[in-house]
């Protein structure tokens, strides 16, 4: 059986539970350190989704401004008939207005639709559908999905 001293003096060599546990809670912390970024942002942000109820394809170009006509979000969507594009990147700001231009076609603006998402009870900076209809017209629905900024 060791002596007190030799006891005193293997355990002052020997790292405690706390001691371990301390630095592994500091190495835990300093790992995750940068990882919100990755994780992503939790400001709530707006969406855009196109679907082409048409049978042939077609492009259709969105610009979402605000209310100085600077633009939000912009982005070109070539979709074949009968399809959509879901989950297209999120953004932030006041939208005011939504500009769509099928293929060649004059460009037509609609005001950006006020989903009332709160109301809903849903967290939801709000969004928008964007159909391109059998008959060539486009339809706007105000959406409340939960998206948050990249």
């Amino acid at each position: 059986m060791p002596s007190n001293q030799m006891y005193r003096s293997l355990s002052r060599q020997s790292p405690s539970r706390r001691s371990l546990l301390a630095a592994g809670c500091a190495a835990a912390v300093s790992g995750l350190a940068g990882c919100t970024d990755l994780l992503g942002s939790d400001e709530l942000a707006h969406e855009v989704e196109v679907y082409n109820r048409r049978d042939a394809a077609h492009t259709l170009s969105v610009r979402v401004e605000d209310a100085d006509g600077d633009a939000l979000y912009r982005r070109t969507f070539e979709i074949d008939g009968d399809r959509a594009r879901e989950g297209t990147d999120p953004f932030t700001g006041r939208p005011r207005a939504v500009v769509v231009a099928v293929d060649d076609r004059e460009p037509i603006e609609r005001e950006w639709p006020d989903p009332n998402c709160e109301q809903q009870g849903t967290r939801s900076a709000g969004g928008v559908d964007v159909y391109l209809l059998p008959d060539g017209e486009v339809r706007l629905e105000p959406t409340c999905d939960t998206i948050f900024a990249a």
